[in-house]
């Protein structure tokens, strides 16, 4: 009931700037009832409400838009000196299954949102990631190159590591006598 009468007090605030006189009608059941009208019934009570007077300003002018405007962050181009400390070049991994580590020193600290990708034979190997030692599994055998990427966080390439060569050597069949 409350809520209606709220309700119906927030509706008729909004006509009231137009109106004159806005009436509280209470019939003999205790009902209330607001209306533009003056009661006619004598057994209801009937009072006039006083509603202040609405604030009405204009609003602000439109600001003219600007599409072009780039709220995104700006990449920083920095240019970091990547290295590859471990396997150094012409490394000879032995007889296994072809798994290895690999770290490398960057300078200065990847800034946020920079990451380092490891290349292995000029593709992608694994996502890109924050730290700078990876673990290589079941690489084959032969000759790989390997380089790393620090990248933003966007995917563009900011530096780049001078490759490193390493020979796996695995088995290529198990015989068995």
């Amino acid at each position: 009931m409350r809520i209606a009468l709220l309700f119906l007090m927030l509706t008729l605030s909004s006509f009231a700037q137009g109106q004159t006189r806005i009436y509280k009608v209470v019939d003999a059941n205790g009902n209330i009832t607001f209306t533009d009208k003056p009661p006619i019934s004598t057994q209801e009570k009937s009072s006039a409400v006083e509603l202040n007077q609405i604030n009405i300003s204009a609003p602000p002018p439109e600001r003219a838009r600007n599409t072009s405007i780039d709220n995104s962050k700006p990449e920083a181009n920095i240019d970091y000196d990547i290295t590859i400390t471990s396997p150094p070049d012409s490394t000879t991994i032995p007889m296994g299954p072809g798994n290895f580590s690999l770290s490398a020193s960057v300078s200065p600290a990847l800034e946020y949102g920079d990451k380092l990708q490891l290349i292995l034979n000029g593709e992608p190997y694994g996502r890109p990631q924050s730290t700078s030692t990876w673990g290589l599994t079941n690489v084959l055998r032969g000759a790989h190159d390997l380089s790393i990427q620090a990248v933003s966080d966007s995917g563009k390439v900011l530096s780049q590591s001078r490759p490193v060569r390493v020979y796996v050597l695995r088995p290529s069949k198990l015989y068995r006598n």
